[in-house]
């Protein structure tokens, strides 16, 4: 089987930060997938409302559509019928030129008119959307994690080749058993396939049957695991898995529990930036603190280039998603899971992202040429 291109897209209404989180995350998903974070080109009161930080679930997309609106719901506000999400799916797909066997994932914050999580095309087309809104409702975790497992499962549904047109049971499992494709009538029951993380053996079989490689299979099934652990960590389910001491040498070298980190230059301005900020800050922010983070990158790398660090800092098409994706994936390696969540820098789009470690675990003989700001003590 081919990879598989996954091209995720963002209604103006959701945060760039979770969209640079999904992409992060879905990383790990396996090596069938090719995750793609398209730039698309908005009108200008879009890019204007997509640049502000807060963003209202009434905003209304400004595409030609030859569908209707639907009727305002006090309940769900303005919300998109499938049709125009569908619409928006292909409208991508053509402006982007991207053939018909890619995926195309839009992610909104916008309600649909069935109150769905989310939905693939009945049509045959290789389209759905995911709802990203509204999750804190069951769940106390970053919205990211169910979204990603949202994705993830309606491209296995693609693949399955549902058929929304057949009764629902002929689809979907109407009593919960803890499977991918439980209908969950009542949104309550998504909780129980998130805790689970797994594919029941009548789902397997019907991917089997349908061409996709037990190798996929055993990726998602690993990944639905990853983003079950991560949700139980960030729902504090793991206290008792005890972080260890992390040391940075007066050279820059880092080591967790006397294990080595290799890092390249920028992963390490990164990690070490981030512990030096223990309350954390917003990634919007980053570009405030660029001198900061220069004076940490020039006593790790000889002949450093500032542009690297304007790079890494650049709100649009910036380095910073690449370098944070590469540095998780090293500690995670280094660590395994649950233990890496402790070091990685994490947080909800828009708002501040931070290192949770401990900063009595942390002991450093490293400077930099940085003027620390009134009242803020390095560890």
């Amino acid at each position: 089987m081919p990879e598989v291109n996954i091209h995720l897209i963002s209604s103006p209404d959701v945060h760039p930060d979770l969209m640079l989180a999904l992409k992060d995350l879905l990383h790990d998903s396996g090596s069938f997938f090719q995750i793609h974070l398209p730039r698309l080109r908005w009108q200008y009161g879009d890019l204007m409302s997509i640049n502000q930080h807060r963003f209202h679930g009434g905003f209304r997309f400004r595409i030609e559509s030859e569908y209707q609106l639907e009727q305002y719901d006090p309940a769900r506000g303005y919300p998109l019928s499938w049709r125009e999400l569908f619409y928006l799916c292909e409208k991508s797909r053509t402006n982007l030129k991207l053939p018909k066997d890619d995926f195309i994932i839009v992610v909104t914050n916008r309600r649909n008119s069935l109150n769905w999580f989310s939905a693939f095309s009945a049509d045959g087309e290789r389209n759905a959307f995911v709802q990203a809104s509204d999750w804190d409702v069951f769940l106390d975790s970053s919205p990211e994690y169910p979204v990603a497992y949202e994705i993830v499962a309606n491209v296995l549904r693609i693949l399955m080749k549902f058929d929304l047109h057949l009764p629902v049971e002929q689809n979907f499992h109407l009593t919960a058993l803890g499977c991918v494709n439980d209908f969950c009538a009542n949104k309550n029951d998504i909780l129980l396939k998130l805790r689970t993380a797994d594919i029941c053996p009548e789902c397997i079989a019907r991917l089997t049957a349908n061409g996709v490689p037990e190798k996929l299979i055993s990726d998602v099934l690993n990944f639905f695991e990853k983003i079950r652990m991560q949700m139980k960590f960030s729902q504090g389910f793991l206290g008792a898995v005890q972080p260890k001491a992390v040391h940075i040498s007066g050279k820059g070298k880092i080591s967790i529990g006397g294990a080595d980190l290799k890092l390249t230059p920028l992963e390490a301005t990164l990690f070490i930036f981030f512990l030096q900020h223990p309350a954390g800050l917003r990634i919007a922010e980053l570009s405030d603190h660029e001198e900061e983070l220069f004076s940490i990158y020039q006593r790790l790398k000889s002949n450093a280039d500032p542009k690297n660090i304007r790079d890494l800092v650049t709100k649009i098409d910036g380095t910073y998603s690449y370098n944070k994706s590469r540095l998780s994936k090293k500690i995670k390696l280094l660590l395994g899971e649950p233990l890496a969540q402790h070091y990685l820098i994490s947080g909800n789009p828009g708002e501040t992202y931070k290192i949770p470690l401990n900063r009595n675990l942390v002991t450093s003989d490293f400077t930099s040429n940085s003027t620390p700001k009134p009242g803020f003590k390095f560890w």
